[in-house]
């Protein structure tokens, strides 16, 4: 990689140089993944899960969308996460502005201690030892 690609890739936009630079480029296809930015547009044709998934998040006019989350439930490998970077223009400046934090997040303890995996994972045991005991008394 050059000096100006690295210089390219740490190039950091807020919102507005993010939307002025899709204005001035309207042909082009920018998402952003993790808080970086990328021109995908001459990935599109490539793109195993074909142009709509990577159109579906693109950015255009002033509507920012993030395709994190979506990125990561497909499960893409490293190959896939290694060629982004020929892709990554720059990264987001603001990044906790661009960073929607959801109210509601499963993984995290509750307000009384319990998490989601904390009553599920009991549950799962209580119900598999049921069938067994109905199992084993049917069967005398």
């Amino acid at each position: 990689m050059s000096d100006s690609d690295t210089s390219a890739n740490s190039k950091a936009y807020s919102k507005e140089a993010l939307f002025e630079l899709i204005a001035q480029n309207p042909d082009q296809c920018y998402i952003s993944i993790h808080e970086n930015v990328y021109n995908v547009t001459e990935f599109l044709d490539e793109h195993p899960g074909g142009e709509e998934a990577l159109k579906e998040y693109q950015i255009k006019g002033q509507v920012f969308k993030d395709a994190t989350e979506s990125f990561e439930d497909v499960g893409h490998s490293m190959d896939a996460r290694d060629m982004m970077k020929k892709y990554q223009i720059g990264s987001l400046a603001d990044k906790k502005e661009q960073k929607v934090k959801s109210d509601y997040d499963r993984t995290q303890p509750t307000q009384n201690g319990l998490n989601f995996s904390s009553l599920v994972v009991p549950g799962l045991i209580l119900a598999g030892l049921g069938i067994a005991y109905q199992f084993f008394v049917n069967r005398a």
